[in-house]
C-alpha cells in the first residue's frame, strides 16, 4: 500500500516537471544538525545528527528537488558500542509560497545503512515524508527547520515489518542562481563591465 502512494505521488510530480522547468532554477545548499529518534525495537538510542542537502527550486520556487545525506551518531542501547546510521535520499518538496519564506512538505526515496543490536550493519530501502519551514534572511542566506519520518523497509527486527525513524534538524541554507541571476559568491559580480 505504501509503495502505491509513493508511485502515484512521484508520477504526479513527474507530470508537472515540464511546466515547472520554464523558470530558471535556483540552487540551494543546506547544512544542518539535530537528532534522530529511532523506532521501538531498533535497539538504538536517540542520536545527534548531521545533514547536508543540495537541491534545485523549479517552477518559480514552488517545487524543490533535493539530494540529502545524513549521519546519525547512535549508540546501541545498554551497550558501549557505536552504531552510526548513514543515509542518502532523493527528495521532492512543495513550497506553497515561492521565492521567499515558506513552509514545505516533502516526499522521497533513499537508502539507510544501520547497525542493529540483532545483527551487523544492514542497508535498507527508505521512504521519506517530511514537513518543515524555510526562512529567507536575504537573497543568499536562509534558515531551515525540518521533521522527517523515515520509513525503513526490510529491517532485521524481532517483529517483522518496517521501522520508523524520526529525524528533527535545523540549519543554514545558501542560495544562488534563479531568475535574479545571483552569482555563486556575492563578492563576484555577474555583471559585465
Amino acid at each position: 500500500m505504501v509503495w502505491r502512494i509513493y508511485i502515484v505521488l512521484l508520477l504526479g510530480v513527474g507530470a508537472m516537471l515540464p511546466n515547472l522547468a520554464s523558470a530558471a532554477p535556483e540552487n540551494a545548499l543546506s547544512l544542518g544538525a539535530g537528532a534522530t529518534l529511532f523506532g521501538t525495537g531498533s535497539g538504538l538510542q536517540t542520536a545527534p545528527t548531521l545533514t547536508a542537502q543540495y537541491g534545485l527550486r523549479l517552477g518559480g520556487g514552488h517545487l524543490g528537488i533535493d539530494t540529502q545525506i545524513a549521519s546519525a551518531f547512535a549508540r546501541l542501547q545498554n551497550q558501549d558500542h557505536s552504531a552510526t546510521q548513514l543515509s542518502g535520499s532523493l527528495i521532492g518538496s512543495y513550497y506553497p509560497f515561492a521565492n521567499g519564506s515558506s513552509p514545505y512538505i516533502s516526499l522521497g526515496l533513499g537508502a539507510s545503512s544501520n547497525e542493529f543490536a540483532s545483527s551487523n550493519r544492514d542497508t535498507s530501502l527508505m521512504g521519506v515524508f517530511g514537513l518543515g519551514y524555510e526562512q529567507r534572511l536575504s537573497d543568499h542566506w536562509g534558515l531551515r527547520v525540518g521533521l522527517q519520518d523515515q520509513l525503513l523497509f526490510h529491517t532485521p527486527r524481532a517483529v517483522n515489518g518496517p521501522l520508523n525513524d524520526l529525524q528533527v534538524t535545523g540549519g543554514i541554507s545558501y542560495f544562488w542562481g534563479g531568475d535574479k541571476e545571483r552569482s555563486v559568491f556575492p563578492i563576484i559580480s555577474s555583471e559585465k563591465r
